[in-house]
């Protein structure tokens, strides 16, 4: 007999419980005409289908067992008449709330209990096992309840609930809440199945090889200073480059180790994978340099980067001015002029000047002292177009030309040099000392004159040169290396007269006339401007 679908009515041991999930297959619960018993409270599912195969099928009865004795029977008890018990039809197992087989394993989740008037949630939670398309969960709003809403939205179709959920991947699970109203007392049963096609993929990864490169230096050095230059070559592609190679084409007037043209191995270089190449630079000119480098690799493509410096340097410049000529003792200045023409400041600079010897140093402007024989002037940072004077006062005891040689050097500049001289001469002062042994002399007797001629000055004295004119009343009888001609006496020209060297002339007259005779004395010299007279007077009697 063709069985006949019966809604669930009883809490039997199937466990049709309220939370229940997608069936693995489809279930029914099925009377059959064949297939008939009493159910009895407190009866298991085993009692009500004793004798019967899984397919509801009667068994063979059992030989009868030899009839028990007689006893005598209880008086009967009327039963109550029950409803004929449900079967589960062949080949059927009671619906679980979970799936794990298949391409999409599905589970339910529901409140155990609700209140009648509740609104209540369900939820849904589809996991693809494998990479699937085309997912399709369907649910059921059971009979006693109302749909309200679902997160994410339903397609509504009656009771039917439809989400499409497109493609998974494996391991994915995407949730499904449902929120449904309580209208009727009961067990609320709904059961949801899900749905997918199986999905394969080919993958072919699509690259682009590209490269950059970028490099740094100073803006700005002294050309005493190296050059650092950083070079970064990266892989800012999606493929693996390998043989990269980074260039760099110095101009002229720069040079690594020597060399105009520097080149760095980077080997491989992974997507995003970046290196670092470092070296200096030697300028061996001033201005401004543009320096240029290329990366390549075995893939073809290629970067450059570019960078310029501009290279300094301080230019300085001196001068000397001193007095040609002052005198011995007397104090004088010799100055100085350091001045920076170039384009960047000098450091440390530094004036020295050697100090003659025969000289003392009395005092030096800004800042000028003396350490061991020299002068120096410690200027620190020398301004562009900022020139300095420096002056130093001197004194000496002696006579001579004294050159002062002077040195003006930084710590990246070139030194330079100057000189100038000053002579420091004496005075020469000559003392004419003259007198007559014995005085007066009578007539017939001699007397001597005695002339000493003294440089009493700080210098000397040249072409000295003494004549003496005997008065009338003496007649010249001799002269110490002198001439005499009728009454002039004249003594040798002393080429030079030393400072504080004395000479002395000795004349012997006798008398001749009574009278006071004045015999004079003319001295002259390259120093004396004119000559110098004097006499002495003598009397005879």
């Amino acid at each position: 007999m063709k069985p006949n679908t019966i809604p669930i009515k009883y809490g039997l041991a199937v466990a049709m419980t309220a939370i229940l999930a997608g069936c693995s297959s489809t279930s029914t619960l099925t009377q059959t005409t064949d297939h008939q018993s009493n159910y009895r409270s407190g009866s298991s599912l085993d009692e009500v289908n004793a004798g019967y195969d899984t397919f509801g099928r009667k068994l063979a009865e059992p030989a009868a067992a030899p009839a028990p004795a007689e006893t005598k029977a209880a008086p009967a008890q009327a039963e109550p008449q029950l409803e004929p018990a449900p079967t589960i039809a062949a080949s059927t197992q009671p619906c679980t709330a979970e799936i794990k087989s298949g391409l999409v394993h599905l589970a339910k989740k529901a409140p155990a209990e609700v209140a009648l008037g509740q609104e209540y949630m369900t939820e849904l939670d589809a996991t693809a096992a494998a990479c699937v398309d085309n997912v399709v969960v369907v649910d059921r709003v059971p009979a006693g309840a109302t749909f309200v809403r679902s997160d994410p939205p339903a397609q509504v179709d009656g009771d039917k609930l439809t989400w499409n959920l497109s493609d998974m991947d494996a391991g994915q699970t995407q949730i499904i809440k449902v929120w449904l109203h309580a209208d009727k007392e009961g067990t609320l049963t709904s059961c949801a199945t899900v749905k997918a096609d199986p999905k394969v993929c080919g993958y072919t990864r699509v690259v682009k090889p590209d490269i950059q490169l970028t490099k740094s230096e100073p803006a700005d050095v002294t050309i005493c200073d190296p050059i650092p230059v950083t070079l970064v070559v990266k892989n800012a592609g999606s493929s693996r480059l390998t043989g990269v190679k980074v260039t760099d084409n110095m101009p002229d007037g720069l040079s690594s180790d020597g060399k105009n043209v520097v080149v760095f191995d980077a080997g491989s270089l992974a997507p995003g994978e970046s290196k670092q190449f470092k070296f200096n630079v030697a300028a061996a000119a001033t201005g401004k340099f543009q320096d240029s480098a290329q990366a390549t690799s075995d893939q073809g493509v290629s970067a450059k980067a570019s960078a310029s410096t501009a290279v300094h340097q301080a230019v300085l410049a001196l001068s000397c001015k001193a007095r040609e000529q002052q005198y011995m003792g007397r104090p004088f200045d010799v100055c100085f002029t350091v001045a920076n023409s170039g384009d960047v400041p000098a450091a440390g600079a530094q004036v020295t000047v050697p100090v003659p010897a025969g000289l003392t140093v009395n005092s030096a402007t800004a800042g000028g002292h003396v350490s061991g024989n020299s002068l120096v002037w410690d200027l620190g940072s020398l301004g562009v177009n900022a020139p300095q004077n420096l002056c130093a006062t001197l004194v000496s005891a002696n006579g001579g030309t004294f050159a002062f040689s002077a040195t003006a050097k930084g710590t990246c500049a070139s030194p330079v040099s100057t000189s100038c001289s000053t002579k420091v001469v004496g005075i020469a002062a000559i003392l004419l000392e003259k007198a007559d042994n014995p005085d007066p002399v009578a007539i017939g007797e001699t007397t001597t004159d005695t002339v000493k001629v003294t440089n009493q000055g700080s210098a000397d004295d040249s072409n000295v040169r003494m004549v003496v004119t005997i008065a009338p009343e003496l007649a010249p009888v001799s002269a110490s290396e002198g001439t005499i001609a009728g009454q002039t006496v004249t003594f040798p020209t002393v080429p030079r007269l030393a400072a504080k060297a004395a000479v002395t002339y000795m004349i012997v007259a006798k008398g001749v006339k009574a009278g006071d005779g004045h015999t004079k004395f003319t001295l002259s010299s390259d120093v004396l401007k004119s000559p110098i007279m004097a006499e002495e007077s003598t009397t005879v009697y």
